[in-house]
C-alpha cells in the first residue's frame, strides 16, 4: 500500500509494488521453511520418546526425511490459513498466542530446573540471585517468569479467536498424543522381550 503512494510515474510505483510483493514472499517462504524444519524437529523428538507412534518416524525412500510428520505440518499449516481466511490479524493473534504462552511456560521449566538441579554448573545465570539459609533464590528468574505470564494472562482474557483457536489447538494436539502414547506402549510391551 505504501508503494503506491510515493511521488512518481504509475508504472514506476506499481514494479516498485511488484517488487515489495516478491521481496515479501521470499521472506515468507523461508519463514514457512524454518517453521516447517523446527517443527519436524520436535516432533521427531516426541516420537523418539514415544508419544508418537512410529509411523510417523517413516523415512522417504529417496530423501531419507520423516516425510510423513513434514506433510502432517504442511497440512496443518494450510489448514490454518484457509480457517483464518488468510486474515493476517486473526494469524498475528495465533501466532502472539503461542509465542507468548511458550516462552511463559519455558521460564517456568527454568525456574522449576534451578530447584530440582541447585548445583548443577551454569554458565550464566540471571542476575538478581538471594541467599538465604544457604539456598540461593532466583529472584530474577522469578521476576521474569511473572512477567511473560501476566502478559500471557492478559493475551488470554483480550484476544478471544486467539484463545479460543490456541486452546482447541493445544486440546486436540494432546488427545493425539495421549492416544498416541498409550499405542506405542502398547505396541512396545509387546515386544519387550523381543529387545537385546
Amino acid at each position: 500500500g505504501l508503494a503506491m503512494h510515493l511521488v512518481g510515474p504509475q508504472w514506476l510505483r506499481l514494479l516498485f509494488q511488484a517488487f515489495v510483493v516478491v521481496v515479501g514472499f521470499l521472506i515468507l517462504a523461508g519463514a514457512a521453511n524454518t517453521a516447517i524444519v523446527g517443527s519436524n524437529g520436535v516432533l521427531n523428538r516426541v516420537a523418539e520418546d514415544g508419544v508418537m507412534t512410529d509411523w510417523f518416524r517413516k523415512p522417504h525412500k529417496r530423501f531419507g526425511t520423516t516425510y510423513r510428520l513434514i506433510n502432517l505440518i504442511v497440512i496443518l499449516q494450510l489448514v490454518t490459513i484457509l480457517l483464518s481466511r488468510g486474515d493476517v490479524f486473526v494469524l498475528g493473534e495465533a501466532y502472539a498466542f503461542g509465542v507468548i504462552w511458550s516462552f511463559a511456560f519455558n521460564a517456568v521449566s527454568v525456574l522449576i530446573l534451578r530447584f530440582k538441579r541447585p548445583d548443577a554448573p551454569r554458565p550464566w545465570r540471571v542476575p538478581l540471585n538471594l541467599k538465604v539459609g544457604g539456598r540461593e533464590l532466583p529472584v530474577g528468574l522469578l521476576l521474569i517468569a511473572v512477567v511473560l505470564f501476566t502478559c500471557a494472562i492478559v493475551n488470554l482474557f483480550t484476544k478471544e479467536v486467539a484463545t479460543i483457536a490456541g486452546i482447541a489447538f493445544t486440546l486436540a494436539f494432546f488427545a493425539v498424543f495421549v492416544v498416541s502414547e498409550r499405542v506405542t506402549l502398547r505396541r512396545r510391551g509387546a515386544n519387550a522381550g523381543l529387545l537385546d
